[in-house]
């Protein structure tokens, strides 16, 4: 099909510059045709004039009787020759009409002649004004055919293209709109091209297998997730059991401990994996009007004894903003941010919360990260050694900022990690 339209195109561009090429080509053949004819004519109206010449024997004075032809013909010349005159010589000339005050063009014969056994110069002249009005009128309408002729062949190959790739195009556009988490497979209508329905089919394999692909895949995460949480929870009340027992010794406490901060963080990693599944499914539609600012201040005011651990200031400025939006998704984004912010903070850092208009920006000191800034919201990508972290921190924000429609971008400048949302 490519070759189709590089073909079509090319047969374009040929006709064109044929056509183009044949305008100065035919407007000369033409003129030399036209000039051709202007000499024949010429050259009889010599003979002519030779012949009437000839027959009037009565001329006596000879000077003066082919004085006088010449001051009265305009378009005939004769005068004696002092040399050597040419048989026959032809070219064309611009004379200045005193009628017309300007310079016509004319064909003139000049051929040498004897009259009466006397040299002469005879020179006949034909106006040109006729076929150059010709000339111009061939031209212009040859520019007409030619306008005419490249629009018709750019429309047709216009049809031509649109028609034929059609079907490709309408495949483009349902893979540009397609949704691996929300639309069917592509089921592509058959065509008439063999190349077509072999790609239509080849798209729509592709993408049943991708999405049964996709389908598995969070469908065990949904049933592991939910599978995971009775053992957990049995796990975690086992040990509540042990430390309640009153002869534990000091290194078996430590191995208690530790066992439920790894269960503790086994049942976080579930309740994220869960959640992250209940986004896919679209869980989470339904929206309410909510004050965006008052959540904010609510959820920071619970989270600075965590900051204060770390001698890490907290400071805010907001606006007033309402926003429609699921409140679970909001409150678990701004927790997810705000916890980023203070758990990958230094000592005695800061968190700098700002609400503009429709932005909110969480700003934190902080080292740089090694990580491509890409991978940073892809699930269980961190840097951190922070045992309490999951890895889906981010993931989870991304997936919620993606979607509420909302845009979310990450910088580091002056040793100041910002995320931004606009909402």
């Amino acid at each position: 099909m490519r070759l189709l339209q590089v073909t079509l195109r090319s047969s374009l561009l040929y006709s064109l510059v044929v056509v183009l090429i044949s305008i100065p080509v035919s407007i000369f053949s033409v003129r030399e045709l036209l000039n051709e004819e202007v000499d024949e004519a010429l050259a009889l109206h010599t003979d002519q004039f030779l012949n009437h010449i000839q027959n009037f024997s009565y001329l006596d004075d000879l000077e003066t009787d082919l004085e006088v032809v010449d001051q009265l013909s305009y378009d005939v010349d004769i005068k004696p020759s002092n040399g050597r005159a040419p048989l026959k010589d032809y070219q064309s000339v611009s004379i200045y009409d005193s009628a017309e005050q300007d310079f016509r063009p004319f064909r003139e014969l000049s051929s040498g002649v004897d009259i009466k056994g006397k040299h002469y110069i005879l020179t006949m002249r034909m106006s040109l004004v006729d076929n150059n009005e010709l000339l111009v009128a061939i031209g212009l309408v040859q520019s007409a055919l030619i306008i005419l002729l490249a629009t018709g062949l750019l429309l047709l190959n216009r049809s031509l293209s649109r028609k034929l790739w059609e079907p490709f195009y309408r495949t483009l556009n349902q893979l540009k709109a397609y949704q691996l988490d929300k639309n069917e497979p592509i089921r592509a209508d058959r065509t008439n091209i063999i190349e077509f329905d072999d790609l239509n089919s080849t798209v729509s394999h592709l993408t049943d297998r991708n999405r049964k692909v996709f389908l598995q895949q969070k469908e065990f995460i949904e049933n592991a997730s939910h599978e995971l949480q009775t053992p957990l929870a049995i796990f975690q009340s086992k040990l509540d059991m042990l430390m309640q027992k009153p002869a534990i010794t000091e290194s078996e406490a430590q191995i208690i401990m530790e066992l439920e901060a790894t269960a503790q963080r086994m049942s976080r990693l579930n309740k994220n994996l869960l959640l992250l599944s209940k986004i896919d499914n679209e869980q989470y539609n339904d929206k309410e009007e909510m004050e965006l600012s008052s959540v904010i201040e609510g959820m920071l005011t619970e989270l600075r004894p965590m900051a204060d651990v770390e001698n890490i200031i907290i400071t805010t400025t907001t606006q007033h903003l309402k926003i429609d939006a699921n409140k679970t998704l909001i409150e678990v984004l701004l927790t997810n941010l705000f916890h980023n912010a203070i758990r990958h903070n230094v000592r005695e850092g800061r968190v700098m919360v700002n609400l503009n208009k429709r932005t909110l920006t969480v700003a934190n000191t902080g080292k740089a990260v090694n990580m491509n800034v890409e991978k940073m919201f892809d699930r269980f990508s961190k840097e951190s050694m922070n045992k309490n972290s999951t890895g889906l921190g981010l993931a989870i924000v991304k997936r919620i900022c993606d979607t509420s429609a909302y845009t979310l971008h990450y910088t580091f400048e002056n040793g100041m990690h910002t995320f931004t949302i606009v909402f």
